[in-house]
Formats: C-alpha cells, sequence, structure tokens
C-alpha cells in the first residue's frame, strides 16, 4: 500500500509513508492496520545514486540495509519469501538521471516523440499519481493527489532532488521492528469492508477492542508490515534480471569510485 514516483522530468523520486498489514481477525473480517508518520523510509539515498523499495517490509529492512553498507554482489538480499516475489527496486543514476535497475511491477508515462520515459509509478497508488502528474508535472502533489483517492496511500510525502540535493528522508533506517513498533504504538486499524464502502479511516488501535490480538499476529508473524504492489507475486526474477542488476551495482561502485 503504497505510492513512489521517479521524475525524470524534475530528476527527483517521491514517495508516501504509509506502512500497513491485512490481517483476518477472529470475528472472521478482514482489517487493515497501518501507519503514516513511521521514520523508516521507502527511499534509500546514497551519494550518486538512489534505491526506491516496495514490498514485504522485511525484505525491504534488508536491501536497505546492504544498499547502505554493502552492495555486495556474492552477498545479495532475498528477492522472495516462500518462493514469491515479495520485493520491488528501482535503482536511478542521480547524476546522469537514468535508471540502472528495475524489478517489480511499474507503470511508466513515456514521451510519444522521443519514446524516451518521463516518468516511473508503483504501488497502489500508481495510476492516480499517474494522472496526476500528466496534469501538472510535479512528483509531490501527485503523491498527495493520489492519497484523497486511494486509501493505501499516505498524504504525507518523502522525497529526494537530484540537482539541489534537497531530502526530507529520516535518518537512515533498516530495522523491520521500526515499522512494526510505529504500527503497534501509533497505528490506525479499519475494518477493509467499511473503507471501501464508505471511506472510514478507522480507529487508533490502541482504543480498539482487538489490539491484543493485533500485537500477537505480529509476535507470531502472521502479519507483516509492508509497503504492497498490486501484481508483485506474479513478477518474475530471473537470470537476466540478477545480471542487470550486477550491471547496476558496478555502475554504482564506479560512480562514487568505491
Amino acid at each position: 500500500m503504497t505510492t513512489t514516483i521517479y521524475d525524470k522530468v524534475n530528476k527527483e523520486v517521491a514517495s508516501d509513508t504509509r506502512w500497513s498489514a491485512v490481517l483476518k481477525l477472529s470475528d472472521n473480517k478482514d482489517y487493515i492496520v497501518y501507519v503514516d508518520d513511521c521514520k523508516f523510509e521507502k527511499i534509500a539515498d546514497r551519494n550518486k545514486a538512489v534505491l526506491i523499495l516496495a514490498g514485504d517490509g522485511r525484505l525491504i529492512a534488508e536491501w536497505k540495509e546492504w544498499w547502505c553498507t554493502s552492495l555486495d554482489k556474492k552477498n545479495l538480499p532475498e528477492t522472495s519469501i516462500d518462493q514469491v516475489t515479495a520485493i520491488s527496486l528501482l535503482i536511478i543514476d542521480k547524476e546522469n538521471n537514468q535508471i540502472l535497475f528495475d524489478a517489480g511491477n511499474k507503470k511508466a508515462m513515456y514521451c510519444d516523440v522521443s519514446g524516451s520515459i518521463l516518468s516511473v509509478f508503483s504501488g497502489s497508488g500508481d495510476v492516480h499519481a499517474a494522472s496526476c502528474w500528466y496534469v501538472n508535472r510535479c512528483a509531490k502533489k501527485s503523491i498527495v493527489s493520489a492519497s484523497k483517492l486511494d486509501y493505501n496511500t499516505s498524504n504525507i510525502v518523502k522525497s529526494v532532488e537530484f540537482i539541489s540535493g534537497n531530502s526530507n528522508l529520516a535518518e537512515i533506517d533498516y530495522n523491520y521492528s521500526s515499522i512494526v513498533d510505529a504500527l503497534l504504538d501509533r497505528g490506525m486499524i479499519m475494518n477493509l469492508q467499511e473503507v471501501k464502502e464508505t471511506g472510514f479511516v478507522g480507529v487508533p488501535l490502541n482504543q480498539a477492542q482487538m489490539k491484543e490480538e493485533v500485537e500477537q499476529a505480529f509476535a507470531k508473524g502472521s502479519a507483516v508490515a509492508s509497503a504492497p504492489v498490486p501484481g508483485l507475486s506474479h513478477f518474475v526474477w530471473n537470470e537476466e534480471r540478477t545480471e542487470k542488476l550486477m550491471e547496476a551495482i558496478d555502475k554504482v561502485k564506479e560512480l562514487e569510485e568505491i
């Protein structure tokens, strides 16, 4: 449940901040637990390159740590959970404003004349964000617009601007428990059917009768915090994709003279 954007025209990346988990509780109803003020970002920034992530929070944590501390081609994090693809990645060369690597379901906007990519969108709010960006050419405004139409996207925007270097990302955090702690401490819970029918945003988890049941679900691992991407489980991570990742890693190291 997320919206991310690579705005090639304006040379920046942006994402919302919502982390969530879908649970079926003892009343046999489906719920969403979510939090918008967690400091665990979906964007991981380096000096010359930036990584945008979505999917299973546990894998995102592993990839963020690898991206920030390793870049070891012989020690890549996992890409799947129970043999199902569960991570979406986009690596961008900030210096040259180009995509170095992509894996996972995304939508792209192209220039009809040049055939070149103008922007890339991912997550549950991708279509709404793309529609806004087509009119306004503004990644930040597009995230906010998507949040009004997609209850899975927050209206809080995080971004990195390539030219100015401006960024409002929090200090790097690749500890998955940070997401879970934020969900349990400050999260909201809503009945999935209710929100679809009425737009009801839910109640604070701390005030909900099912709080203890939700806590137990996270403790057992039956509930997982994530930034889901529709259709991601159908994405095939093959040998060719891995080779392209290796090339991207080499390019990042070259850019940063590692």
